[in-house]
């Protein structure tokens, strides 16, 4: 099952590799605040169009190395 996500560019020094963070809101079950989570993932890259601060869509694929795990589909917004 690919699931999609939406991110933000923050690190592409790397050949095919760019990291993407990805924020989440979620409500605390105890005591209902809302929590902003930031997770970060690395993502293969096949084009070299990307720089830091592109907004990009994201979904799960095959394994690349030992930490990547997901693919750039597309650029959405441009820096």
């Amino acid at each position: 099952m690919n699931k999609v996500f939406s991110g933000t560019v923050i690190k592409s020094k790397q050949d095919k590799t760019v990291k993407v963070e990805l924020i989440f809101h979620r409500r605390h079950p105890k005591y209902q605040k809302v929590l902003k989570i930031k997770d970060r993932k690395t993502v293969h890259n096949e084009d070299f169009s990307l720089k830091i601060g592109d907004k990009v869509v994201i979904k799960n694929s095959r394994p690349y190395s030992k930490t990547k795990r997901f693919l750039v589909i597309e650029k959405v917004e441009k820096a």
